[in-house]
């Protein structure tokens, strides 16, 4: 009954997960094509570059508290207070920083107006710091609902500021103030939900105890966020920034599902497999049944966007931006494997292996500068393709590693998800084939290809009888029998 009671529990917060992920993601979707019909590709471009600073200082921030937090069976109130008080200084030298190197910064990239963008975007880095602590808590109670709701008020409302504005002809600052009020109106929503206050407590024997987990975890995450931001960096400085947009663009489309799935399924399965750490069989099994529902859902959809890929762009933000197509078909190649590697580090984190976890990611990193030294002669797609060869490497990495906890390798990883793989590719087969029998508008022809993959794959999951499938069904039914 306890399995249960928290396979339930777990299953719940994947539906607030997908629910909220679908709503805010849609809508920002809506609201960023709307957006990218008026403003051009240059001034994407330089937030692109502006955000590539942010993300990197960013992860210094948290330093891995937040992980060791939700790991922590029982935080104490000091244990919370000492986080609090870490994440608002770390942001507030950061900021100092970022403000004082923007010129410095700008010169780097070689592009006019830099300046005072870096400045301004980089508030919400202290706008983070300020509510880290109440997403950590409402993430350790599963309370994804509430983090839902409060993410699609705030991607609403700056959504409506960002297009009234660009609209009035502010061009980039109609993204900047879209950004800023996101996070401005999100904070202050969390904090009168949750309702904590920090006390003037910074506890020494809470940040050693949390910093021996968290330290390893800190440096890979900057070491992670580096190399994410890799690309990027070097796009902007080496080519145009409407280059950038476009690759930027491609590469934000593939990870409203890949890495919008990846984050519903760190949220959930870390706090709902650490009661089962120290039992491998039980881990096992349900870190088999998520990499069964991650390919579910994850491959034939960016399958499907591969083979859709050029009508979608041209119907949605014009033929402006077509060349993201090519950026786009291959990265959502990456964005198929980029779950199914993080799930295998997460299995490293719940066994608590926090060095593990760092050596992973520096054996991968190695890999990552010699790629993009061999992909730049070749310009971006030279650089694209090396990045797909790269996310293969780090899936094969990740499962040799997670192999070493649990006995749960590769070879049974891809037998158990290869009937998905096989059905998305007939699907997305039949699909790319319309395109060929059918003359349509591009808007009738989209439609028609998206309702024929999704038919083909729900008929076919059914007559293979996919065990991810009948599950996935049957959770459903059981949630609204409880709501029942």
């Amino acid at each position: 009954m306890q399995n249960e009671s928290l396979g339930l529990k777990s299953f719940k917060g994947v539906l607030w997960s997908v629910f909220g992920r679908v709503s805010n993601q849609g809508m920002g979707f809506i609201m960023g094509v709307v957006l990218a019909r008026i403003i051009a590709p240059e001034s994407y471009g330089l937030i692109a570059m502006a955000m590539v600073v942010i993300a990197i200082t960013g992860s210094l921030i948290d330093g891995g508290f937040g992980m060791a937090l939700i790991r922590k069976k029982k935080p104490s109130a000091n244990d919370y207070y000492t986080v609090f008080w870490f994440n608002i200084v770390a942001a507030l030298i950061i900021y100092l920083a970022i403000f004082f190197a923007a010129p410095a910064i700008e010169t780097f990239y070689n592009t006019e107006g830099l300046v005072s963008v870096i400045r301004y975007l980089s508030l919400a880095l202290i706008i983070r710091g300020l509510t880290g602590i109440q997403n950590i808590q409402l993430t350790k109670k599963l309370d994804f609902k509430a983090l839902n709701i409060i993410s699609l008020i705030a991607t609403f409302i700056s959504g409506v500021i960002g297009i009234t504005m660009a609209y009035s002809g502010y061009g980039v600052w109609a993204l900047v103030a879209q950004q800023l009020a996101s996070s401005l109106i999100s904070s202050i929503i969390i904090v009168y939900y949750n309702r904590w206050m920090p006390a003037w407590i910074f506890s020494k024997s809470s940040f050693k105890e949390l910093f021996t987990f968290s330290r390893n975890l800190l440096a890979s995450s900057i070491i992670t966020s580096v190399f994410q931001n890799l690309y990027p960096l070097v796009i902007g400085k080496f080519f145009a920034p409407a280059m950038l947009a476009y690759y930027t663009r491609a590469d934000s489309y593939q990870k409203m599902i890949s890495n919008n799935l990846t984050t519903i399924v760190r949220k959930v399965s870390f706090p709902s497999l650490v009661p089962f750490q120290d039992n491998n069989e039980r881990l096992v099994n349900a870190f088999r049944q998520m990499i069964n529902m991650i390919a579910l859902v994850n491959t034939p959809v960016l399958l499907g966007l591969i083979v859709v890929a050029e009508p979608l762009i041209v119907f949605m933000i014009t033929d402006k931006w077509l060349p993201t197509v090519p950026y786009l078909q291959l990265l959502c190649i990456v964005g198929i494997l980029y779950p199914l590697s993080s799930i295998n580090i997460n299995l490293v984190n719940i066994k608590g292996k926090s060095f593990v976890y760092l050596k992973l990611e520096f054996i991968k990193k190695l890999l990552f500068l010699p790629a993009i030294l061999a992909g730049i002669p070749w310009g971006i797609m030279g650089l694209v393709i090396a990045r797909v060869i790269l996310s293969i490497t780090s899936y094969v990495l990740s499962s040799f590693f997670s192999l070493r906890m649990v006995d749960y390798s590769i070879k049974r990883q891809l037998a158990d998800i290869s009937p998905y793989i096989l059905l998305s590719m007939f699907m997305a087969t039949i699909v790319w084939g319309i395109s060929f029998l059918i003359e349509l508008p591009v808007a009738l022809l989209l439609i028609t290809q998206i309702i024929s993959g999704i038919v083909i794959y729900v008929i076919g999951c059914y007559l293979l009888k996919l065990r991810a499938f009948f599950q996935l069904f049957e959770m459903f039914r059981n949630v609204l029998r409880n709501k029942r």
